[in-house]
């Protein structure tokens, strides 16, 4: 069976060809059992040039509609080759306030 975040690449792989991307699985980060619950995405492509943010999560949102179902959280850091020059790194995920 594959792993989720291997599915969560293959996917953005696949809709976006993108310059680069990485899957991050945070959920050992967070509180509970679940060992793919969190994930940390970010996303460099150049089909996000004439989308705003929030279309590119929108974007996001429905390319892993059913994924989404069995994911508590899917943290989304989406630019265009042109913002990760200038920014070159996603920011760190937060700490969660609930584990312990």
């Amino acid at each position: 069976m594959t792993s989720m975040q291997n599915h969560l690449e293959d996917q953005l792989q696949l809709a976006l060809e993108p310059e680069y991307f990485e899957v991050v699985n945070e959920s050992s980060q967070h509180s509970g059992p679940a060992t793919e619950s969190h994930f940390k995405i970010v996303v460099v492509s150049s089909d996000f040039d004439e989308m705003k943010l929030i279309d590119r999560h929108r974007f996001i949102n429905k390319l892993f509609s059913d994924e989404l179902k069995h994911i508590h959280a899917l943290a989304m850091h989406t630019y265009t080759p042109k913002e990760w020059e200038k920014r070159n790194a996603a920011p760190d995920s937060p700490e969660c306030s609930s584990k312990s």
